[in-house]
């Protein structure tokens, strides 16, 4: 089992519980679709390279790979209920837990990839958000507090390994299990996820509809964006309804 602090989107470390994979050169945003929802359906359902075809000549592994907000419209396309959302001007944390507390994975995309001025635009990775700790203190006394990943090249390209996030925090000689394959303190998670986007990804389209209509509210970009450049650049601007 996991420590008593830590919340996760699937309640076992047994491997068969997470159907997850690693990905080639520039697939993460294919590969984290593909695990998002096996982990979501507790088994392997999706492969990469099926969004990899779909996406045709929308993937270009020489420039970077795809477009961010690619992934909400493929899991769409699917009958899943998801969206490509910001989180700059909310409670970001707060709402990245409510979803995890629901068992609903989140893409993230971590590493700014584009800047123009001092707009970060999109994320260079994907990675699958499935969980959170509480604050907690390690065996030194350390007041510690993480983010856990399905980092589909971590600890590097083509050496995925679930056991890389397995340590001993506790100093009884024995790795505690902790979800996915790559933790990050929560200072550096928020370090690394700049961009605030993020997609989570629902089973149904009426259950993401019914999650945003009672906790989200959207803002309409400036103007002379319009909708359509607000939601390709950025990402929907997603505030928490109870914020003024």
């Amino acid at each position: 089992m996991y420590p008593p602090y830590v919340r996760c989107i699937v309640s076992t470390p047994d491997p068969a519980a997470w159907p997850v994979g690693g990905q080639g050169f520039n697939e993460c945003s294919f590969t984290s679709l593909a695990n998002a929802l096996n982990l979501l359906h507790g088994e392997p359902r999706f492969t990469k390279d099926e969004f990899i075809r779909e996406a045709g000549l929308l993937f270009q592994p020489k420039l970077g790979g795809t477009l961010p907000p690619l992934k909400a419209l493929q899991l769409r396309r699917r009958g899943y209920g998801a969206h490509f959302g910001n989180l700059s001007h909310t409670d970001a944390e707060r709402v990245l837990r409510g979803l995890i507390d629901r068992g609903a994975p989140v893409i993230v995309d971590i590493y700014p990839a584009l800047q123009v001025g001092g707009l970060r635009l999109w994320g260079q990775h994907a990675t699958v958000l499935v969980g959170y700790s509480l604050p907690y203190r390690d065996a030194s006394g350390m007041v510690r507090e993480e983010y856990y990943l399905v980092d589909a090249q971590w600890p590097d390209l083509g050496r995925f390994d679930l056991s890389t996030n397995n340590i001993d925090r506790d100093g009884d000689g024995l790795p505690e299990h902790y979800p996915g394959n790559r933790t990050l303190e929560r200072h550096e998670f928020l370090r690394l996820w700049s961009s605030r986007n993020y997609c989570p990804v629902f089973r149904t389209p009426t259950e993401h509809d019914a999650w945003y209509r009672d906790t989200m509210r959207r803002v309409s970009g400036p103007p002379v964006m319009g909708w359509v450049g607000q939601n390709l650049l950025f990402g929907s601007d997603d505030r928490l309804k109870d914020e003024s």
